[in-house]
């Protein structure tokens, strides 16, 4: 009976033994994978490794852990190996599917930027606002800035306006990662014909708030608050006083690469008169002709740009756009005009653009071109 009882607690002891030594096993095994990579000939104290005879008496080892490929790169170009899951079909929300609440409908950012945060510089996001008439939806990380500029842009004769020239620019900087603080004007004008003149348009002072990225299940699109007020700090010629404009920006990607993309705004303006056939307009430039016109009356204007845009590379986009009624960024005045362009993307801090336009109604040039440059720094 003794000895029985001794077997039984001689196989408890063995049991106890090898579950012990199990997981101090595991417990070797998961502090192997978080140890720090090792350089060649070198311990993980630092100390040379001891010579091949003194290895061959050391007991066994774990082997060092291979190091991971993600792990050697940088922290972005992690990210952007991974998989991301697949967006939901355009309305699919609308046909059937999971409910969503409505502080998810109206979230502005869906996930938190990766350790290191966002990759910088990096043109292609949010991108650039000129080149297109509308606006995007979108704003610049914090802290980050764009400079966007057309140093060519040149408009045909009007049924009111010569031809004219401008190098137009945007200053655009990232208060927030849902405010963006921007300065734009026309820049340098030079309006051709009978009585030329040249000068510097006014700055416009602008703020940009996102307000909530797109939902593509529900056909919500991105949008966002845009805010300037049109100052009198420039050429004399060229200015009609303080103007004040609200707009709204949206964007709806339709597809994988494709976007639609437009702006609603309205404004304030300065209509003029021309005094030999009694035509009321909103000059371009705010240039009146001497004796020809005359400033008449401040007032509000409705306003929408658009652009289809499509992907056709990683470095090429296309686009269709127009507006009614003139677009923010430019100044041709009332009317109607469409057009199509592209964008080139040089590098990761430079992106080019260029546009061929036709104004449709008698108050905008027939013919806009436009070619420009934007730098993220």
């Amino acid at each position: 009976m003794k000895a029985r009882s001794a077997v039984l607690n001689l196989g408890a002891a063995t049991v106890w033994f090898m579950t012990a030594a199990a997981a101090v096993a595991c417990a070797q095994s998961e502090r192997a994978d978080e140890r720090p990579p090792v350089s060649e000939g070198l311990t993980s104290t630092g100390r040379d490794d001891p010579p091949a005879d003194s290895q061959r008496n050391q007991p066994n080892r774990p082997a060092e852990p291979a190091l991971r490929a993600d792990a050697q790169r940088p922290s972005f170009e992690t990210k952007a190996s991974t998989h991301n899951p697949p967006e939901p079909p355009l309305g699919s929300a609308l046909f059937g599917g999971r409910s969503i609440t409505f502080k998810e409908l109206f979230e502005t950012h869906d996930e938190p930027d990766p350790p290191g945060g966002k990759p910088w510089p990096d043109i292609k996001e949010p991108g650039p606002d000129f080149g297109d008439f509308p606006n995007s939806s979108f704003t610049l990380p914090k802290g980050r800035s764009y400079i966007e500029v057309a140093p060519l842009s040149l408009a045909g004769p009007d049924s009111q306006t010569p031809s004219s020239y401008a190098a137009p620019f945007l200053l655009r900087y990232g208060v927030t990662d849902d405010l963006e603080f921007r300065i734009f004007a026309t820049g340098i004008t030079h309006v051709f014909g009978s009585n030329p003149t040249t000068g510097f348009s006014p700055l416009a002072l602008d703020l940009k708030i996102h307000l909530w990225d797109d939902k593509r299940e529900w056909l919500l699109p991105a949008s966002s608050l845009e805010v300037y007020v049109q100052t009198t700090w420039g050429s004399p010629q060229f200015s009609s006083g303080w103007e004040p404009s609200l707009n709204l920006n949206f964007d709806l990607p339709l597809a994988e690469k494709t976007n639609l993309e437009w702006t609603i705004g309205y404004s304030g303006v300065q209509d003029a008169v021309n005094v030999v056939t009694g035509q009321r307009f909103v000059p371009r430039h705010h240039f009146l002709v001497p004796i020809v016109h005359r400033a008449n009356l401040n007032r509000n204007q409705f306003s929408i740009q658009w652009a289809l845009e499509q992907d056709l590379t990683d470095k090429l986009q296309v686009f269709l756009h127009g507006f009614y009624n003139g677009g923010i960024l430019i100044q041709q005045g009332t009317g109607t005009m469409v057009g199509g362009g592209l964008f080139w993307q040089f590098s990761k801090r430079l992106v080019g653009f260029g546009s061929v336009n036709a104004g449709l109604t008698r108050t905008l040039p027939p013919l806009f071109v436009q070619l420009g440059f934007a730098i993220a720094l």
